[in-house]
């Protein structure tokens, strides 16, 4: 298989698995689900997505290239304090990612991106450049709901620490039009999801 094969083979197996999370989330609307129960399967959802095409990238290439779920692998930051001790905080993001054992770049993953979430990813990303971590600092959302000028000015506000945002649905995110509702479901741009996949394939591939 070429690499273009190869590149085409994910970009097709993507689109089958997005397409199977808006259906699920059209089932868990269409079921009743409350507020809270829909973000927990959005996110969850979301997060398995991301992590299964690092994963699915990385044995396709023949590569060790794995994501990992940020919650199994916190990072300890440590301050000296003056009185010689150590304070130390427990810190990740939704997805890990390594190549050949290295923590070459971190994930977070949104249903959608607004102010507040982006504010809060370039603070978590923040941390590990604080402390020294050289890796790629990447947002994954599926909708976008921050406009151009707000993430300009949180982008000068915290030095650029973020690299690079894919998002997958063109048009600004709408609270009354929610994609799980079928209504409303948007087709996903082929272009920014290609975007998204030569990222992930030249983290796995570049030395």
């Amino acid at each position: 298989m070429t690499s273009s094969d190869k590149k085409l083979s994910i970009i097709q197996d993507c689109e089958l698995e997005i397409n199977k999370i808006l259906e699920n989330w059209n089932l868990a609307h269409s079921s009743g689900y409350d507020g809270g129960k829909m973000r927990e399967l959005r996110g969850s959802s979301i997060e398995t997505f991301v992590m299964n095409t690092i994963n699915n990238i990385g044995k396709l290439y023949n590569v060790d290239f794995i994501a990992i779920c940020g919650d199994n692998d916190k990072k300890d930051l440590v301050i000296n304090l003056p009185d010689g001790k150590q304070l130390h905080k427990n810190h990740q993001v939704d997805i890990h990612i390594y190549k050949n054992k290295q923590f070459i770049a971190v994930i977070e993953c949104k249903a959608y991106l607004d102010s507040c979430y982006y504010e809060r990813a370039c603070s978590d990303f923040a941390y590990f450049k604080k402390f020294g971590y050289n890796i790629r600092k990447i947002i994954f959302t599926f909708e976008n709901s921050i406009s151009y000028e707000t993430k300009t000015f949180i982008d000068h506000m915290n030095e650029r620490v973020c690299d690079d945002v894919f998002c997958i649905f063109d048009g600004k995110r709408t609270s009354g039009k929610p994609i799980y509702d079928i209504k409303h479901k948007k087709k996903i741009n082929i272009t920014k999801l290609t975007e998204y996949i030569d990222a992930m394939i030249s983290l796995c591939l570049d030395s």
